[in-house]
């Protein structure tokens, strides 16, 4: 069963990578990226604009009724498959599911995203915050 120590140390690192930074290993060596500084410069902007979203089960989305253009949809593609990767390493150290540690940090991501953008949360529809 995980600790929680390991827990904390996996929420840590991928707290880190949502922001844009390198997740370090415990010898300092860079581990993943959660994206390039392109793809999170594009998204941030779709997020402003109001075409993607952070959902609850820890990946970003196309807002219903969005049309984001196909730069937007490549760099949020790019990041979900970065976090899935990050979501699945952190999981297994951890020892739990990773779409059980992708909803708990779905869930701190929502709460912590800036009023004005769409979040989906547990109910499945886009709201905005």
């Amino acid at each position: 069963m995980a600790t929680l120590k390991t827990l904390l140390g996996g929420f840590a690192a991928l707290s880190l990578l949502i922001g844009g930074t390198a997740l370090m290993s415990a010898s300092g060596d860079n581990a993943a990226y959660a994206q390039t500084s392109t793809a999170k410069a594009t998204v941030d902007a779709a997020k402003a604009r109001g075409e993607i979203g952070e959902q609850i089960d820890g990946y970003l989305g196309v807002v219903d009724g969005a049309s984001p253009s196909a730069d937007v949809i490549n760099a949020y593609k790019e990041i979900n498959i970065a976090r899935k990767a990050l979501y699945t390493q952190a999981a297994d150290a951890g020892g739990v599911q990773t779409s059980i540690f992708a909803q708990l940090t779905g869930e701190k991501t929502i709460k912590k995203a800036p009023r004005g953008q769409f979040v989906k949360d547990v109910s499945g529809v886009w709201k905005r915050k």
